[in-house]
């Protein structure tokens, strides 16, 4: 009788300390830890330590000065240093003029001021409105000024296939004027007009 008695209290003590080894064990813990680990890196890549947050599908809108504005990122950073700033990764952008006209921006990145609602796109930049499309390297949209800046290496082109290459074009969204520009005082923009 006390060996059988000794068998089922050891294993009630077995079962026990097996209970508690599963459902109290800090190693499962360390485990689901290191997944989430491995899974930010695979989606974020190179996140730092003064990265405050990682937001995937970001989205920005707003209204300013009568022309509404949607910016919409895969991946938006932002840092310890100024948390007024995203850092945005795969950007698209919409800009609804207040004369019905609508503004379409696509570039790799861009860092987005959340206080003055102004961007700065880089990477294969590409514009278009209407018929007339803008591919350059880097874009300013300066919503505080109602300004699109676009620059280095500047190529627009309309519907019938009329274009112009230049350093830089300065437009102001509201009057709609342009202002086509070299750095260079000696380089000329180039242009194709066909009517």
């Amino acid at each position: 009788m006390k060996k059988k008695n000794i068998i089922q209290i050891s294993l009630v003590i077995l079962g026990i300390v097996l209970l508690f080894n599963t459902y109290y064990s800090n190693d499962k813990d360390k485990v689901v830890e290191e997944i989430d680990k491995n899974i930010l890196k695979e989606d974020f890549g190179n996140v730092t330590e003064d990265t405050v947050n990682m937001i995937k599908n970001a989205n920005y809108s707003g209204e300013s000065g009568g022309t509404f504005y949607e910016l919409n990122a895969d991946i938006a950073e932002i840092k310890y240093d100024n948390q007024n700033i995203s850092h945005l990764q795969g950007v698209t952008a919409v800009i609804k003029l207040g004369n019905l006209r609508t503004i379409n921006i696509r570039s790799d990145k861009a860092m987005f001021d959340k206080t003055s609602n102004d961007t700065k796109f880089f990477g294969n930049v590409l514009v278009t409105e209407q018929d007339n499309i803008i591919t350059c390297n880097n874009l300013d949209l300066l919503m505080s000024a109602s300004t699109l800046s676009a620059y280095n290496s500047v190529k627009y082109k309309n519907s019938k296939n009329s274009y112009v290459l230049a350093d830089k074009v300065d437009i102001d969204m509201i009057t709609k004027k342009a202002n086509i520009f070299m750095y260079k005082k000696d380089d000329k923009v180039r242009v194709k007009y066909i009517n």
